[in-house]
């Protein structure tokens, strides 16, 4: 993973207690708006800033007949336009532009059934959490990007690691996809 990284929030840090619990007005949904846009604004800059423009799919999920978001899933996932409905291409290891990378981040903002984790191997990642919560991760400092991100209202936090980092060495077989797949 690399080493700098940063959890992007709309929460005001001053809005936390001391246990660190957000406490403030802001809702846990995406605006579908200004706020959204900011956010693919600012993964946008960290990924100019590392020098990012395509990006690979890891660990594609999309959700099943149960669905757990706080917004309703919609048709496709998020995902009807960037990829075939059979979903040709949206597979790990899949390579994709950063514009279908940003898109991949907004169905994730929007709770649409989607999740994966965009990635250039040891340069660039960004995963999307629970709660509007946003990590990136960049192998520069990326100082401009976060003064970006300030710009756009957004608060940055540096962080040792996302929470939604791989684990690769987990117990187990871990075996790549083949036909039977």
């Amino acid at each position: 993973m690399p080493p700098f990284v940063h959890r992007i929030t709309k929460y005001d840090p001053a809005d936390r207690d001391e246990h660190g619990h957000y406490n403030g007005v802001e809702e846990s949904t995406s605006d579908h708006g200004t706020v959204e846009s900011a956010y693919l604004q600012a993964v946008a800059a960290f990924a100019a800033a590392s020098g990012v423009d395509r990006l690979a799919i890891r660990e594609p999920q999309i959700t099943g007949i149960v669905h757990f978001g706080l917004e309703p899933a919609v048709e496709g996932h998020g995902l009807n336009g960037l990829f075939p409905p059979d979903l040709s291409g949206f597979h790990d290891g899949a390579e994709i532009s950063l514009s279908v990378g940003l898109e991949l981040v907004r169905a994730m903002l929007r709770d649409n059934g989607v999740w994966c984790r965009p990635e250039v191997e040891n340069r660039f990642a960004v995963h999307v959490g629970w709660d509007q919560y946003v990590y990136v991760s960049g192998d520069k400092p990326c100082e401009g990007a976060l003064a970006r991100t300030r710009a756009l209202g957004l608060f940055p936090e540096r962080l040792q690691a996302s929470p939604y980092e791989a684990d690769f060495d987990e117990p187990g077989v871990q075996r790549p996809a083949d036909e039977d797949f």
